[in-house]
């Protein structure tokens, strides 16, 4: 399976979520603050979140039912690998080389997706799997994805 978020340009915080090339939902980010809220064309409604002010720990969860889906932790302080619980099990989110941007989620050794930008300037990104992932897991990765991306971008400014 493959999603991608599209930006409609540059300058805009709104990002297109499309699974294997059909549009499946949007999602935007909040100001201030590093939690999003998405929108999936099945009127399900999901919640980006940071788990506590000062700690790197993400949670996605349903926003009807408030049941965690996903989450994900900053492997150390100054790590770029990540400790994800999907709903397929964990997994490591790793960056694929020192100097790429690209990070591979992996588990026991095998990488099951990896995590890319899409364009230069619009932040977009796309994760691509093995198949083994469900697309919950999928829209989880990349969003933790997205948040690195945002990190870098504002550390750079």
């Amino acid at each position: 399976m493959l999603i991608e978020a599209r930006s409609p340009s540059c300058f805009s915080s709104q990002y297109v979520l499309k699974l294997d090339g059909r549009a499946v939902g949007e999602f935007r980010g909040r100001w201030f603050s590093e939690g999003i809220d998405i929108r999936l064309t099945e009127r399900l409604k999901l919640h980006f979140e940071k788990a506590s002010w000062l700690a790197s720990e993400f949670r996605l969860l349903d926003a009807g039912t408030e049941e965690v889906l996903a989450s994900g932790t900053r492997t150390g302080v100054f790590s770029t690998s990540w400790d994800l619980q999907l709903r397929t099990g964990p997994a490591q989110l790793v960056r694929s080389s020192i100097f790429s941007s690209e990070f591979a989620l992996q588990r026991d050794d095998g990488t099951l997706a990896t995590a890319s930008r899409i364009g230069i300037c619009e932040g977009g990104w796309r994760v691509e799997d093995d198949g083994t992932l469900d697309a919950t897991d999928l829209v989880f990765v990349g969003l933790i994805y997205h948040t690195i991306l945002k990190r870098q971008q504002n550390s750079s400014s």
